[in-house]
């Protein structure tokens, strides 16, 4: 699954890298520097500005309120969290749930179809469902045959929508209680998979993906796996505002996150040059620590190492915020890498490790770029210092994160136990 979620991103995207140099060349033979600076300045921050709108759409009471929260790292007591109960709470189809990390991210809590207020003659266009850009069909139990229909309808219009099956922990647990002697996990969750991918083949639903999830244990089941072919089916030049609007709350995020992060490397090394480049200390490497600083502070978020995101993460995780800050500070070797100061220690650290192979290694891996790109590379030695201070900073950000994970999974794994324990 982390070789997959890779893939979605790459530090040279193939064709998009080269469509994107060509871009550049163009602007800056038709406007110079200036023109040029623009460009990887609006590039750098495009993904702020594009809009993406996905549908949730199902039954009063399958769990779509929690899916929105869930998605979007909130709990049902946080500001701005989607109202949870036993009563219908969606009234309003209008209204919908930016994403924390992004407004224009939003999250749409929409009514099931085939009631007597939305019935299915003028569902599509009460919906106004041109509007979205994905659309998520839930259920809590067996799909209708209204939820099917509604399926069909949105392939008709080549729009792309996935089936969700909800509160899969519920049935586990009930399925526990009953069948003390002979439950098995696994056994439940393949039975729950296996009727609900033929009732939808049945009802001529067989190539649409389904996901099975619960909303309170999204360290189980498909939950990530979800959030990864959202990123996958999203339309091409919206992947980059979805991928780096996610939380960064499971291996799989953190590996699209990293591969779309590479992938902007190439941009921000272009906008260095001589002035603003410095040598690190006690290493031969120039660079713009500037523009490392301030990127580094942006991985330092995206990766959720960032105060607000741990804390929202050990809320999340019943993991104790301060062993998660501990790890945090240890393997950086600062208390919270903020501002150019501790942008500059970190750098001066990881490279000194590298010392010895460092300035070639640079201007080595630089050099791949040259066939595209090399006539805009004011200053190489910059270009190539910034770009390989940058990977430093992220591969030892992206092993920070990965570390805070996996002791949230031991987090998870241990409290699980602990109920099974207390079942017995």
């Amino acid at each position: 699954m982390l070789a997959a979620a890779a893939a979605a991103t790459a530090d040279m995207k193939g064709r998009d890298f080269v469509s994107e140099a060509e871009e550049l060349k163009k602007a800056s033979n038709s406007g110079g520097v200036e023109a040029g600076r623009v460009w990887l300045e609006r590039k750098r921050d495009e993904w702020k500005e594009i809009p993406l709108n996905v549908a949730v759409i199902g039954r009063s009471g399958v769990g779509k309120s929690s899916f929105i929260n869930a998605i979007r790292s909130l709990t049902a007591d946080d500001e701005g969290a989607a109202p949870v109960g036993v009563n219908e709470t969606t009234v309003d189809v209008h209204h919908s749930y930016p994403h924390p990390s992004n407004p224009l991210l939003k999250f749409w809590n929409l009514p099931g179809v085939g009631t007597d207020r939305f019935p299915r003659q003028t569902y599509l266009a009460d919906m106004q469902v041109d509007r979205f850009d994905f659309f998520l069909l839930i259920t809590a139990d067996r799909f209708t045959e209204d939820d099917t229909w509604l399926g069909r309808e949105f392939a008709k219009r080549n729009k792309k929508y996935f089936f969700v099956r909800t509160k899969v922990g519920v049935d586990i647990s009930i399925n526990r209680k009953a069948q003390l002697k002979t439950y098995k996990e696994d056994d439940v969750v393949r039975v729950i998979r296996e009727s609900t991918q033929k009732h939808l083949k049945e009802n001529g639903c067989e190539n649409v993906p389904v996901f099975l999830i619960d909303s309170y244990q999204r360290k189980k089941f498909d939950y990530h796996l979800l959030e990864c072919r959202l990123v996958e089916y999203s339309p091409m030049f919206k992947k980059a505002a979805l991928v780096l609007s996610l939380q960064a709350t499971s291996r799989e995020v953190i590996s699209l996150k990293v591969a779309e992060l590479r992938s902007r490397m190439w941009k921000l090394a272009l906008l260095s040059g001589a002035v603003a480049a410095i040598p690190v200390p006690g290493v031969s490497i120039l660079m713009d620590i500037g523009i490392v600083a301030k990127e580094s502070e942006f991985y330092f978020t995206q990766l959720g190492l960032d105060e607000i995101s741990l804390r929202r993460y050990a809320k999340l995780t019943n993991t104790d915020y301060k062993k998660l800050r501990s790890i945090v500070d240890g393997y950086l070797g600062c208390t919270g890498v903020v501002g150019v100061k501790g942008i500059l220690k970190l750098v001066n650290e990881l490279a000194k490790r590298a010392a010895p192979v460092l300035s070639f290694a640079a201007v080595e891996e630089s050099a791949r770029f040259i066939p595209f790109i090399g006539s805009l590379i004011a200053a190489p030695l910059s270009f190539a210092g910034t770009r390989y201070a940058l990977k430093l900073v992220l591969d030892k950000m992206e092993s920070v994160a990965l570390e805070v994970i996996e002791c949230a999974v031991e987090n998870c794994a241990d409290a699980s136990e602990s109920d099974e324990a207390d079942d017995d």
